[in-house]
This record gives structure tokens, sequence and C-alpha cells, in this order.
């Protein structure tokens, strides 16, 4: 998979070690962090980079981190046809995609360790929409997701 992927200051050295840990596993990282601690770079520009990779589809899907995960979420979510969520456990970024169909992923180095960000990452990658779930449950979501879509065409111009 196609993984536009960004760190900032804040979370630099964990998320080398998860870039390092996704290239392991397979993926291609597209690389749109910083990439010298000496040159740091702020949560609102690495999130536009990976924003705009996922939404041209030069990316399959993104992972940013800031400290706690939420600025580079709330900074994703404003670029029309990104869906991002915070995760703080496995189980959570499973369903991120499982069920809201996230297509960027945003975690908090001051919140999760290494081995933690490892099982985050890796559950939301080994995810599939509607995995799990119940035939009624799929239809539910994919009326909330198109939903979605449709107040995202009104309020995004």
């Amino acid at each position: 998979m196609r993984i536009a992927f960004a760190c900032e200051v804040c979370s630099f050295d964990l998320m080398q070690e998860v870039k390092e840990h996704l290239a392991e596993q397979g993926h291609e990282v597209i690389d749109l962090g910083m990439k010298d601690p000496d040159e740091p770079d702020v949560f609102y520009n690495t999130a536009a980079r990976v924003a705009k990779a996922v939404v041209d589809g030069s990316a399959d899907r993104g992972i940013l981190s800031c400290g706690t995960g939420m600025g580079v979420c709330l900074c994703a979510n404003k670029f029309k046809g990104i869906y991002a969520g915070v995760a703080e456990s496995a189980t959570t970024a499973r369903l991120h995609y499982v069920i809201n169909r996230a297509n960027v992923l945003c975690l908090g180095a001051w919140i999760v360790g290494r081995l933690q960000a490892f099982d985050i990452v890796d559950a939301y990658l080994d995810a599939e929409i509607g995995e799990g779930m119940p035939e009624e449950r799929r239809k539910v979501q994919a009326a909330g997701f198109a939903k979605i879509q449709e107040y995202e065409t009104q309020n995004f111009k």
C-alpha cells in the first residue's frame, strides 16, 4: 500500500521508528514530513501535504503524527475528501477504517508508545471496510458515509 506519511517536531523520534516498521511490512512510505530534527516543521504544514497526497491519489492512505494527534487531524479534515481520525488503540484505528472509511490515521506521540504505535498502524492498514459487521450494519455505515459526502459537498466550496 502507498502511504503518505508525515511527522512534525513533537513526534519525530517515534515516527521514524513507525516509518521503518511500515517499510518492513512492505508498504511504500511517501515521507512528506520533516526529515531532520535540526530543521523542525509544524503540524499544519505536514498535515496539509499528506491530505493533498491522499486526495490527489498519489497515496492510498495517510498517517500523520503530532504531540496529541489532534492538531494534524483537525488540519487534515479541512481538505475535501479527507476523513481523518485520531487513534489511541489498535481497536479504534481498525474501526476508524471499518466503520468510517477514515483515509488518514492520526497519532499522538505524547500519548502512544513505540509498540503501541506499531499495533495501531498495523490494525488500521489491515482493516477492510465493513469487516466483521452484519449486512444490515454495513448498509447503515454506507448510508452514513454517503451522507457525510453530501454534507461535504454542501459545505466545502
